[in-house]
């Protein structure tokens, strides 16, 4: 179970930061202390071995999803977009906080973005019921706006969260400070604020299906 955890974990800093083609199982090996043959014998290929650190955050993703159902179970006019976004939200800094929770969304950021099959076939199966989730409540407030107006103000959203999640060093670097004590506190107050306005400038010229509650 040890030399599994290190494999995954070692897994998962190699594709975060080469992608799914970039990384090497070799190089992963040596980093997990094991053998190649070892690694083959856990996991059998690259695929498999990606789709098993995904895997291993499931419950974020699963979680992720629960969240958005649970804003949007008391159908329109029960929930703002505001609410939507910090449900959102609150799962991606909470895995940020993590030891190894940067390091996967980071790989997130990879793999979306990865023009391999193998690795688009991970995605679609892995990490697409949030999104789907998500795309679902947008058009619940604003259902004249189409499935392609919806999914591209969910891209908008996932985009610019993961980007901020994994980029708050350089961020600090570039505001010239140290990491404020109560900066989590007020990046996700900003961040909210932010992906509102962007949901509401990409789908606010379709009429919401109801008045949208004071934000």
């Amino acid at each position: 179970m040890q030399r599994k955890s290190a494999i995954l974990l070692a897994a998962n800093h190699h594709f975060a930061h080469h992608g799914f083609r970039g990384a090497s199982l070799r190089d992963i090996a040596r980093d997990a202390g094991v053998s190649l043959t070892l690694l083959n014998h856990h996991f059998g290929s690259k695929f498999q071995l990606l789709s098993a650190v995904i895997d291993h955050h499931r419950p974020m993703l699963d979680e992720r999803t629960s969240a958005v159902q649970a804003v949007v179970q008391g159908g329109p006019g029960t929930f703002t977009i505001r609410q939507l976004v910090q449900a959102w939200i609150r799962i991606g800094f909470e895995t940020a906080a993590l030891p190894d929770g940067e390091m996967f969304l980071r790989l997130v950021v990879r793999v979306i973005d990865d023009p391999s099959e193998e690795a688009a076939e991970v995605v679609r199966d892995k990490l697409d019921d949030a999104a789907l989730a998500l795309i679902d409540a947008l058009q619940q407030c604003y259902p004249n706006a189409t499935r392609y107006a919806a999914a591209s103000a969910y891209l908008y959203v996932s985009s610019a969260s993961l980007k901020f999640l994994i980029g708050s060093k350089r961020l600090f670097r570039l505001a010239q400070v140290g990491a404020p004590h109560d900066a989590n506190a007020e990046d996700r107050e900003r961040l909210t604020t932010f992906l509102v306005a962007g949901i509401e400038a990409t789908l606010g010229a379709q009429a919401p299906a109801y008045p949208l509650a004071a934000q």
